[in-house]
């Protein structure tokens, strides 16, 4: 990790410099602050070009050119060597976009790289792992994506119903259910699926919307999303007819 070399090599040097004039105890002061300083200031740099990065790849999706959205994102692989978990978060995009467009056996290869902190890319590996019967650790998986997004109720909804609809664990979807309730009492969304599973009715999972549609789980969900795409795509072509 270039950023944290450079950084330490920084403080070392303050520290060195100060220390040979005899200023030991304010050398290793200001090393310790050269050293965050230097770090700091790598990180929002190398973080404004990935974003950067991003951004041009989302003006490319939006226009459905999802082969130049990938070629996009990869050219962020370069900073991998600059900041911490680029790698990860440009596969987490790219197997996303990769999972929109039905190649899970594509998408899983970038998506087992991804971080939980993108919430929908990870919840996609981890349906990736029960869908190939990989779910040795699914539990740790879960674990990890609840507690990056522990306050987010969609998350909880989905592992409750992975558990219940996918790994047949009902007593580990009311456990998911019943924390999320704990966390969020007020949640209208949480609070129905609750009541919903204990009252053992189905609880529709379209009510989170376009979230839900993403995650390709029912069939409803993919026509839906595919002809929420079909609008998109007349709207983008509306917009360039009126352009011209």
């Amino acid at each position: 990790m270039y950023s944290l070399l450079i950084s330490l090599g920084i403080a070392i040097l303050v520290g060195l410099i100060l220390g040979i004039l005899g200023y030991i105890g304010l050398g290793i002061f200001l090393g310790i602050f050269a050293f965050l300083a230097a770090f700091i200031f790598f990180q929002r740099t190398f973080s404004k070009k990935l974003q950067a990065v991003f951004m041009a790849a989302n003006i490319e999706i939006q226009k459905q050119h999802f082969d130049r959205a990938i070629e996009i994102l990869k050219e962020g692989y370069r900073y991998n060597k600059y900041a911490f978990l680029v790698q990860a978060q440009i596969d987490t995009q790219i197997g996303i976009i990769i999972y929109s467009q039905k190649k899970f056996g594509e998408a899983f290869k970038y998506l087992k790289n991804s971080n939980p902190r993108i919430m929908m890319g990870y919840l996609m590996y981890i349906i990736g792992c029960i869908k190939n019967k990989n779910t040795e650790n699914i539990d740790k998986n879960i674990d990890l994506l609840i507690r990056f997004n522990k306050k987010d109720p969609f998350v909880y909804s989905v592992v409750a119903y992975l558990y219940e609809e996918e790994l047949g664990n009902r007593d580990k979807a009311l456990e998911t259910l019943t924390k999320a309730a704990k966390i969020m009492p007020d949640n209208p969304k949480i609070k129905e699926h609750l009541l919903a599973f204990q009252n053992n009715r189905e609880f529709k999972m379209d009510k989170y919307g376009e979230q839900w549609y993403q995650l390709m789980l029912d069939r409803k969900g993919l026509t839906r999303l595919q002809n929420k795409m079909m609008k998109d795509q007349q709207k983008s072509m509306k917009v360039r007819t009126f352009a011209r």
